[in-house]
């Protein structure tokens, strides 16, 4: 008998995530053609029978998705076309399925595996799952809405026998996350806890929070840097440690180049005030043009021939910028390069002869959820009148409510003028407390974040990376702040977000004294 197509019927259903839930009757694929029974092997042989998977819904000839696939599917009757997606409306808003959600560890596949652990067993950087370099993929976030596909995070998006990641490494395609615990296991690292900063901490967790073994103390305590000596003195073993009493929590040393040292995935007893959030690239709306004297510390990351983020020098070779500017903690910089001493970055610029060119030598991320990155430059900034560090706030120190601060960028102003010129605009600083109640509570705005605007036409809006804040102490001018994602563009009552420079104060001077120098060729 020849097989045929069959009308389309729409059926009132809709699929939430990629439908690995869905038992409804639709039994055809998105072209027409007749769902094959998944008990029978006619026209194709397969092995999803009903028995294998008995909580699959593998029922009649019924569209399912048994192996994690993008949407429902099945095997069609047409004995030349092996399977298809079937035609099934998504739902306007997903009705998760339940899963027992871990950070440390993982329960059967790793199918709840919602930790931060972005690294292989072999210490390759995952890729990062919305990027198709090296590895061209179908796995990004918005065919896998309910998959958690964060960052280059390690996952089981399909069912897979563990969290799994693409690697940053050309010839190695994938790579199982083995180096993630299960959970239960008796040999799984101990889960243990730490009160305060973690600095009387005297448990047994040897791993970092990216899942790389601790190397031992002792390794180090001769490596002529003169901290790492005192670090060491009394550590033993390689366990977790918080020898320089560290805001964030203990950490340890590594035998990784691209990871000399990170911090440790060690639970605080009381609940942690660094909570992640999500922020995006941000312009300058409304601002007005400036000289470059008056903003000598803004640095324009470039990649490849155009502008990509903002940055702020800190130190002749530091700038402070937003982790979001790269892939991941261990980018290719060979494509990136640093602009100082410039206010117009369009290539017609008059001031281009002022202009230093600098590549980078590092990435540094910041602790887990602060979104903060420092660029370590090949080379120290030279001293001019245009190019100038702009001074730390000191740590833990606050902004009065109501004090007028400056906001720096370039970019797109939508419509306000001074296109590709740095621009500076003044924001009035908006309370923690403020600054939720304007965002009707939809924002979980903590001690690591500050607020500031509120004005129409006057802000922070999408598309800039890593732009300042900057408060004036009397002849002092300080960072407070790094642009964050905003709700619209320069909406009036919705004030932008920072991160708050004052709370990680300290993690940036330890990076200073502990990181290595640059390799100059």
């Amino acid at each position: 008998m020849a097989c045929e197509k069959i009308k389309i019927s729409p059926l009132l259903e809709c699929v939430s995530c990629n439908g690995e839930s869905y038992r409804g009757p639709m039994d055809h694929t998105e072209t027409g053609w007749e769902c094959q029974r998944w008990d029978l092997e006619e026209p194709h042989k397969h092995l999803f029978h009903p028995k294998r998977y008995p909580d699959k819904g593998l029922v009649d000839n019924y569209c399912r998705n048994p192996d994690g696939r993008q949407r429902p599917w099945c095997f069609t009757t047409n004995p030349h076309t092996l399977w298809e997606y079937c035609n099934i409306t998504a739902c306007s808003t997903d009705s998760v399925v339940e899963l027992e959600v871990t950070t440390m560890c993982f329960w059967g596949q790793g199918e709840g595996y919602r930790g931060s652990v972005a690294v292989t067993p072999s210490g390759v950087i995952c890729q990062r799952w919305d990027s198709q370099y090296p590895h061209n993929h179908s796995y990004v976030p918005q065919n896998y809405r309910c998959k958690d596909l964060r960052e280059n995070n390690c996952r089981n998006p399909d069912g897979r026998d563990l969290p799994w990641c693409f690697t940053s490494d050309p010839n190695v395609r994938t790579a199982f996350c083995t180096n993630i615990p299960r959970c239960g296991k008796q040999n799984a690292e101990p889960q243990d806890c730490y009160t305060g900063s973690g600095e009387n901490y005297r448990g047994e967790v040897s791993r970092t929070r990216s899942g790389l073994p601790c190397s031992l103390w002792s390794d180090h305590s001769n490596s002529g840097d003169r901290d790492a000596a005192v670090l060491t003195v009394r550590q033993e073993g390689s366990f977790c440690r918080n020898p320089d009493r560290d805001t964030y929590g203990p950490w340890c040393y590594t035998n990784s180049t691209a990871i000399p040292w990170d911090y440790c995935s060690i639970k605080l007893l009381e609940v942690s005030k660094v909570l992640c959030f999500i922020h995006k690239r941000t312009r300058i709306v409304g601002g007005a043009p400036i000289a470059i004297t008056d903003g000598s510390w803004m640095v324009s990351i470039q990649k490849g021939s155009s502008h990509w983020c903002g940055g702020s020098l800190i130190r002749e070779e530091w700038v402070l910028t937003d982790r979001q500017c790269f892939s991941s903690c261990v980018p290719d910089l060979s494509e990136y390069r640093v602009w100082l001493g410039v206010s117009d970055i369009r290539g017609s610029a008059p001031n281009g002869s002022f202009r230093q060119e600098v590549s980078i030598s590092h990435v540094v991320c910041g602790p887990e959820g602060s979104n903060l990155a420092l660029i370590r430059l090949a080379k120290p900034a030279l001293p001019a009148d245009s190019v100038h560090t702009i001074q730390l706030p000191v740590a833990g120190c606050s902004i009065a409510e109501g004090t007028m601060c400056s906001m720096y960028g370039w970019g797109e102003t939508k419509g306000t003028g001074h296109e590709g010129v740095l621009k500076v605009v003044h924001l009035p600083m908006v309370s923690n407390e403020r600054c939720r109640e304007q965002h009707r509570g939809n924002l979980h705005i903590t001690d690591t974040k500050i607020c500031a605007g509120g004005r129409r036409d006057e802000g922070v809006c999408e598309r800039d990376y890593g732009g300042p804040l900057v408060c004036q102490e009397g002849e002092s001018r300080v960072i407070v702040g790094v642009s964050v994602h905003g709700r619209g563009c320069a909406r009036a009552n919705r004030p932008g977000i920072f991160i708050n420079i004052p709370f990680y104060t300290q993690w940036i001077h330890k990076v200073f004294r502990h990181y290595p120098e640059p390799q100059i060729n």
